[in-house]
């Protein structure tokens, strides 16, 4: 028998929504629990021992981290497999979703902080400027595509889909310094394919661009106060 999986979720997060698209890539039934990051309830601080989601929860036992959660769910369920299987393949697989982990997703945050919070001059320029030089490393590694490691899409596209999308909104927020993504077209070329992906469209939160564009104000606010 398949085990029970419970995704633990905070609804805009976008490496909770990276296994979602795992899940619905391998059509796997799961159930998702939807919590307040603002208020973790104890329970959820029982399961996840730095207090972030996702968590998944395989008949009960807890796994956190996305990339852990997806490499397994790719070993558990591995039809269709979404990790080459050569290991240096995998390796440079792993060696890029750390890049979006520590690179790209921090710059890209911090780039939709600058814009939903009015930011201008070099508090706006200097965060385009570290995403730009990111996506300028991405734009020189993809080859023929459609997908990162080439025609079949892969747990790498399940790890950037998400922050792209939000990307994608974030561009058409007020800010005209903000359309990055039309200097690279291999990557741009890249985020059509991933979005247009079934599994990526269905993972796709309710409200997105208005929540995530709240959320942005609500940080910006926040520094702005000290």
């Amino acid at each position: 028998m398949a085990p029970h999986l419970k995704l633990v979720s905070f609804d805009i997060c976008p490496y909770v929504e990276r296994s979602r698209i795992v899940l619905l890539e391998k059509r796997l039934p799961h159930e998702i629990e939807f919590i307040e990051l603002a208020r973790k309830p104890a329970s959820f601080l029982e399961v996840s021992p730095m207090g972030r989601v996702p968590v998944l929860l395989v008949d009960g036992r807890p796994i956190f981290e996305s990339m852990v959660i997806n490499e397994l769910l790719d070993e558990l369920h591995p039809d269709p497999p979404l990790f080459p299987g050569g290991p240096l393949d995998r390796a440079e697989g792993r060696g890029w979703i750390v890049f979006a982990n520590d690179v790209v997703m921090p710059a890209g945050s911090a780039a939709m902080q600058a814009i939903a919070g009015g930011a201008e001059g070099d508090a706006l320029a200097k965060p385009l400027r570290t995403l730009r030089d990111a996506l300028g490393k991405i734009e020189r590694k993809l080859g023929a595509g459609p997908f990162f490691l080439g025609p079949q899409f892969s747990l790498v596209d399940a790890s950037y889909a998400p922050f792209f999308r939000r990307w994608r909104l974030a561009e058409r927020w007020p800010a005209p310094d903000a359309q990055v993504l039309a200097a690279f077209p291999r990557v741009s070329a890249w985020v059509d394919a991933m979005l247009a992906r079934p599994s990526v469209a269905a993972a796709e939160p309710a409200e997105l661009d208005a929540k995530s564009r709240r959320f942005y104000e609500e940080r910006a606010a926040r520094a702005r106060a000290g």
